[in-house]
């Protein structure tokens, strides 16, 4: 993958904006175990309105991410999951991100006892 340094910032910061958002990130880690229902993220992510959660994932279904799934019968049975094609780089990024956190949490641990002992 060779990107010019401007590639590369335009990709990343594309990324950056499609998942920025109050709740984007925590539909996302709800969807990367698997298929869920509106109800289950309402349950899961409290304090979101249903409208906004089906504003940010009606957004993540444009941009290709989510795949929204009509299971039809007698009462309404919706489910989300990542596309299929999508589902890889979600993950990963998701690991990335999880993984960036918690060195970034130890670091500043770190730093924060460091001073502490300093004074």
């Amino acid at each position: 993958m060779s990107h010019t340094p401007e590639d590369y910032c335009r990709s990343c910061t594309d990324t950056v904006h499609l998942v920025q958002g109050k709740w984007k990130i925590h539909i996302l880690c709800a969807i990367r175990t698997g298929p869920v229902r509106l109800g289950q993220l309402r349950r899961e992510l409290r304090h979101a309105s249903k409208k906004v959660l089906a504003e940010n994932l009606r957004e993540l279904e444009d941009a290709g991410l989510v795949l929204r799934r009509d299971l039809g019968g007698s009462v309404r049975h919706v489910e989300y999951d990542f596309t299929e094609d999508m589902r890889p780089q979600i993950h990963s990024i998701l690991d990335h991100l999880a993984d960036f956190g918690e060195a970034l949490g130890s670091s500043r641990l770190n730093a924060t006892s460091a001073v502490r002992t300093r004074s």
